[in-house]
């Protein structure tokens, strides 16, 4: 349920949806708009495509990879600290439960992989792609990533709490109780995701671009979703979902 912590207004009941969204979106300043946001990122330098891909792969403290693939691979519950990774491609490889710290990672792809309670910790990521890969319960703490795209993944209770996030796109993802939490993702896309139960207290979302995501039942302060963008759809919906947690009745017409 959203957790929203909202004043008691004296409103009657049988209030229109359209006259409360006015209401709150003026008191929240939640950005009203039915334009995309047009968001250009940096592609990664990907590996050449004749490059023979990897089997197998021992990753090791303070240790510089690049420039190589891995197919049908599995880097299961390896771990790694101050590591650099560059020029990589991972194709359906299992890499759950991977551990990084303090770790660079830069022109990745990840594509129909697994990364199910992988845990990366005050990591710096540029241009890395993650498509059509499973994320339950991934953890992505305390990170700056910029040019980053996540399209058409899945997985509940994602973690990106304390992570700042430039021009990155989150694209056709179902991400239910995802935890952004004192999350910066100021300037961020997102487009057809379901973001049903996510977390967004203290986090920066001026310019962040919500339009056409399931966006209700979130959970944020008021002044947390300070400058978000959404539509109108979005906003009559949040306008009702508001008026039910002040147990007002919202209906269509008159009687």
């Amino acid at each position: 349920m959203t957790k929203l912590c909202l004043e008691p207004r004296k409103l009657s009941c049988g209030v229109k949806a359209q006259k409360l969204r006015r209401d709150w979106s003026k008191r929240i300043k939640i950005v009203v708009k039915e334009t995309k946001t047009k968001l250009a990122i940096k592609a990664p330098l990907l590996p050449s495509a004749g490059l023979s891909p990897l089997t197998e792969i021992l990753l090791e403290d303070d240790t510089e990879y690049g420039d190589f693939a891995m197919s049908h691979a599995s880097i299961i519950r390896q771990s790694g600290n101050q590591l650099a990774i560059e020029c990589a491609k991972f194709e359906s490889t299992r890499c759950n439960s991977l551990i990084l710290n303090k770790s660079r990672l830069t022109d990745i792809r990840f594509e129909k992989c697994d990364l199910s309670n992988a845990e990366w910790h005050d990591c710096k990521i540029g241009r890395m792609e993650i498509a059509e890969s499973k994320l339950t319960g991934f953890r992505l703490i305390d990170a700056e990533v910029s040019d980053c795209l996540f399209i058409n993944c899945t997985g509940d209770l994602l973690q990106f709490h304390g992570s700042k996030f430039k021009r990155t796109i989150f694209q056709d993802c179902q991400f239910k109780d995802v935890d952004f939490r004192f999350c910066n993702l100021e300037g961020c896309l997102f487009t057809n995701c379901d973001l049903q139960d996510a977390e967004f207290y203290d986090a920066k979302l001026t310019g962040t671009d919500f339009r056409g995501s399931y966006f209700v039942e979130l959970k944020a302060h008021p002044s947390d979703l300070n400058g978000a963008i959404i539509d109108a759809d979005q906003a009559a919906q949040l306008g009702r979902y508001f008026a039910t947690l002040l147990g007002m009745d919202v209906r269509g017409g008159k009687e």
